[in-house]
C-alpha cells in the first residue's frame, strides 16, 4: 500500500450504513470486511483484482459465500473520480440533470459505491455500469436518501 498525504474518508466511521445496506440486502453482516487493501486481499484468495484503487468490492469466497470488502481508508481523490465518472456516463444520456451532484455528502456517495458494486453482481445487470448507476440511485431514492 502507498503512503500518500491526500484526504481519505475512514469507512469504518461508517460502519453502521454499510450494515445497513448489508440488511437491505439480506448479505450476513460477517460477510462485511474492512480491509487495507482490496487487491491485496483477493491476491491473497487467489482471485483477480487489477483496480488498485477500488473502494468497494462484492466477491464469491466459495459456494454460496460472498464477502463486501470495504476499503478501509478511502482517498478522497478515488471517490471523486468515481462520482464525477457517474456524472459524465449519464450526461450522455441526459444532460439536463446532475445526477452526481446529488450525491453530495460522504455518506451518500458510500452507499451508492456500495450499491452500484452490488447491483453489478445482479444478473439483469452485471457489468453494465449505466444500469448500476440507475439501480442504485433508485434504491436510493426508495431509502430515502436524498431527503436528508
Amino acid at each position: 500500500m502507498k503512503i500518500s498525504n491526500e484526504p481519505v474518508i475512514f469507512a469504518t466511521d461508517y460502519a453502521d450504513l454499510f450494515e445497513s445496506l448489508m440488511d437491505q440486502y439480506c448479505l450476513p453482516r460477517g460477510s462485511m470486511v474492512f480491509v487495507e487493501d482490496i487487491v491485496s486481499w483477493c491476491r491473497g484468495k487467489g482471485i483477480p483484482e487489477p483496480d488498485g484503487e477500488r473502494p468497494v468490492r462484492l466477491v464469491s469466497v466459495g459456494p454460496g459465500e460472498c464477502k463486501m470488502l470495504i476499503r478501509r481508508h478511502i482517498p478522497e481523490g478515488t471517490v471523486s473520480h468515481r462520482i464525477n465518472a457517474v456524472g459524465i456516463r449519464n450526461q450522455r444520456q441526459d444532460n439536463r440533470s446532475d445526477i452526481a451532484g446529488r450525491l453530495n455528502s460522504d455518506k451518500k456517495r458510500l452507499a451508492f459505491l456500495f450499491l452500484s458494486e452490488y447491483a453489478s453482481s445482479l444478473p439483469e445487470i452485471g457489468d453494465e455500469e449505466l444500469l448500476a448507476d440507475a439501480w442504485a440511485f433508485k434504491e436510493m431514492e426508495r431509502m430515502r436518501f436524498f431527503e436528508e
